[in-house]
């Protein structure tokens, strides 16, 4: 079974004159005709029109503002920050330093083998080390 393609927002051809370019001053206000709003690359209108690749810049930028919105409402785990460890693992880490600290060992061999170790960055290991 193949998926289904989803339905291309068309652009109104009355509305928009592909052969001006769009007005600058317009970009992103209410009577921006489709800058940044419909882009897509296999789309006709969208493939003539000269401003496309600045469009896509600014339809990136829209779906940025978009995503942090969404964000800072719901937490998702796929996209936190991998080196938030929990406090546990940071005490062994903290013995882990200082019983380094009390053989003599060298600062940079022990904050790469605890890296490695508990499967953190070396700049967590790091700030624990100092």
């Amino acid at each position: 079974m193949m998926a289904e393609r989803k339905e291309r927002h068309k652009i109104k051809e009355d509305e928009i004159d592909l052969l001006v370019p769009v007005d600058i001053t317009l970009l992103g206000s209410d009577e921006d005709p489709c800058f940044g709003k419909l882009h897509d690359l296999k789309a006709p209108e969208c493939m003539s029109c000269g401003d496309a690749d600045f469009c896509a810049l600014v339809k990136a930028q829209n779906l940025h503002k978009k995503r942090l919105i969404i964000e800072s409402k719901q937490r998702f785990k796929d996209i936190e920050e991998s080196n938030q460890i929990l406090a546990e693992t940071k005490e062994q880490i903290k013995q882990d330093i200082e019983r380094a600290k009390n053989k003599g060992a060298k600062k940079l061999k022990t904050i790469l083998v605890l890296s490695q170790r508990y499967n953190v960055s070396k700049d967590i290991v790091k700030q624990l080390y100092d």
